[in-house]
């Protein structure tokens, strides 16, 4: 029962940092694709 207890609230604790920590990792989506529009137009183009 102990180990369970730990185990439950190891997975809080990871998931309360993942929201936290996560949350401010979101990077911009020009910085990601800087050029959206070219971006789009080789998607088209290559299917």
């Amino acid at each position: 029962m102990k180990k369970v207890l730990w185990m439950v609230g190891g997975l809080c604790a990871a998931t309360a940092g993942f929201l936290v920590f996560g949350a401010r990792c979101v990077r911009p989506v020009d910085e990601i694709v800087p050029q959206p529009e070219e971006a789009w137009t080789d998607h088209i183009t290559s299917v």
